[in-house]
């Protein structure tokens, strides 16, 4: 074949030193296409024959079907993959049952073909159709139910930097309602005094702690925000101590008098009530580690009510863990480094969690020495900035997107508020860039620098910051 380069230029040593690789390239491009093309024209006639011979829906046509959906899949026809794949699903719903659990591959394969298109609406209703499935096949009480509509959860959290702004709201409550729905359900499975229902009771009261942070938004966000939990709660957890609203035809606004107070106080509080119920199953159960742990996040939660400094439950969480066998040296390590709340995660055991902060500050390289640094806080969104994007434990619903990265310098305070923010670097340079991760620092709650069982302030801590580019 010919080679096309261009005329002769400043490049042109350099065209002359690639061309006979992109020439090869180019050759077995096409060698591979002429071979896919011969394989799909011949699973293409094996199809018809076995329609000719076994009609239409017959469990025979699923393996060319397949082959044909890989070829396809390889050359990214994935609007033909997704049509090929309706079909493979009407198929197996005839010849199978409706119910089979032999479907659940195929759907999660429509999932991932429907998110490389960019059909949010579609990904939706195959996780709908999965959780049937489960509860179907695995009864309205299992556990294969519980992560089905964790999953349904966690994507209509992915939904929220994905979709329109007015959207938002609605997908975060929406996952907020799945969420409740999870911990009623993992307590007719589990009994409700069983360690199972650790980490589902602390999903929710996470739920609920990242509800308060976007209530306390300082931008336009948070205005829809309060306006929908309004409609959907009505304005009792909204009108506690921390102050009102000032209303007018269009718009709720609400108002902190108090400036120590947070909109949306009694969420935090609901939450606060599940991680008691599993510092009481804890309790009960005399697993005094996992009970320490329980203080140790109920610290945390009355950090992000802006009421105290979360002294009292800190220390009788490092009592009990001392008493439980944990090394004081681990115990001040720990303690010795701010954390920004909420932890995602609950941890029943205090390793654990050393070692979830640990892999945090692991992820920054060439930490300076002599400075305390915060590891590295990818953020959700512009519209949740001082948010932990949500990871999913399924990694088909686990979506990347470009991210803007700035290193910060600070003070942090008693009571876990940081101030004095200063820029490092940014990448890029830019004042949107760098504003927004201000912002997102001075919103932000964190476990305080503790010494001497003393929450104190501590200058010139660092953190790595990330948020998506939209």
């Amino acid at each position: 074949m010919n080679c096309l380069f261009p005329k002769p230029s400043l490049l042109l040593g350099l065209v002359l030193l690639f061309a006979p690789s992109f020439c090869l390239a180019q050759t077995n491009s096409i060698a591979t296409s002429n071979d896919n093309l011969r394989e799909l024209q011949r699973y293409q006639s094996q199809l018809e024959e076995f329609e000719s011979e076994f009609g239409p829906f017959n469990i025979q046509l699923i393996e060319p079907l397949s082959s044909i959906i890989n070829i396809h899949a390889e050359q990214e026809n994935f609007e033909r993959v997704a049509e090929l794949q309706v079909r493979q699903l009407s198929i197996m719903r005839m010849e199978l049952g409706i119910e089979s659990p032999d479907i659940i591959p195929l759907i999660r394969s429509m999932i991932e073909v429907q998110q490389v298109l960019g059909n949010w609406g579609a990904v939706s209703d195959h996780l709908d159709h999965l959780r049937s499935l489960n509860g179907s096949n695995y009864g309205p009480e299992s556990e294969e139910l519980l992560n089905a509509m964790e999953n349904q959860a966690q994507w209509l959290l992915a939904e929220f930097y994905l979709g329109e702004r007015r959207s938002q709201s609605d997908k975060f409550l929406d996952a907020r309602e799945i969420y409740r729905d999870i911990s009623r359900l993992a307590e007719r499975i589990y009994g409700e005094d069983s360690a199972a229902l650790y980490p589902w009771y602390y999903k929710r009261a996470y739920n609920l702690a990242i509800l308060v942070q976007l209530l306390n938004t300082e931008d336009g966000f948070s205005q829809d925000f309060v306006r929908d939990v309004y409609e959907r709660d009505g304005p009792g957890r909204l009108e506690g101590r921390w102050g009102s609203y000032t209303q007018d035809l269009f718009r709720r606004i609400p108002v902190v008098e108090d400036r120590n107070g947070v909109v949306g106080e009694d969420y935090i509080k609901q939450g606060i009530g599940y991680i008691n119920d599993i510092r009481s199953i804890a309790s009960n159960l005399g697993d005094l580690e996992a009970e320490a742990m329980a203080d140790l996040y109920r610290g945390d939660f009355n950090i992000l009510m802006k009421r105290s400094s979360g002294r009292r439950q800190f220390n009788e969480a490092r009592e009990k863990l001392l008493v439980a066998g944990v090394d004081q040296a681990d115990i001040d390590k720990f303690f010795s480094n701010p954390m920004p709340l909420p932890v995602p995660e609950f941890f029943t055991r205090f390793k654990d969690l050393l070692s979830y902060q640990e892999r945090i500050i692991g992820e920054v390289e060439g930490l300076p020495e002599g400075v305390v640094h915060l590891g590295a806080f990818r953020a959700w969104h512009e519209n949740a900035r001082a948010v932990l994007k949500p990871i999913s434990k399924d990694p088909l619903l686990r979506i990347g997107l470009p991210q803007y990265q700035v290193d910060l310098e600070f003070n942090i305070s008693s009571r876990g508020v940081a101030s004095s923010v200063d820029i490092l670097s940014s990448i890029p340079e830019g004042r949107h860039v760098t504003r927004g991760a201000v912002r997102a620092v001075r919103e932000m709650k964190f476990r305080p620098f503790y010494e001497d069982g003393r929450a104190r302030r501590i200058r010139d801590v660092q953190m790595k910051y990330f948020f998506p580019q939209q």
